[in-house]
């Protein structure tokens, strides 16, 4: 029985089963009010997000680093926060017409 209990954890680890929950996305429109490079973070003056926060000044991790590029001062844009767990960033950026 226990090689069994060994073997079934061994199977489920190696198919890559997670606990982690995937990210929950959220909308957000804003304006760009500082960048930066070293820590690819973004804070973001934004409205309400509905399901996750108020309106607020607030800084966001970028993961994918073109985007993070692609961002200026003062822009205006609508993307994503993606929240898992107690982690969030904001992602699918792109400059509010």
């Amino acid at each position: 029985m226990k090689s069994l209990v060994i073997a079934a954890a061994i199977f489920t680890a190696a198919c890559g089963v997670s606990s982690v929950p995937p990210a929950e996305p959220h909308h957000i429109h804003g304006v760009i009010e500082r960048l930066d490079a070293q820590n690819r973070t973004a804070l973001i003056k934004h409205g309400k997000i509905e399901g996750f926060m108020d309106a607020m000044t607030m800084e966001f991790p970028v993961k994918d680093e073109k985007q993070f590029d692609a961002l200026r001062l003062g822009e205006t844009i609508d993307g994503t926060v993606f929240v898992q767990d107690t982690n969030f960033w904001v992602g699918d950026i792109k400059e509010s017409k």
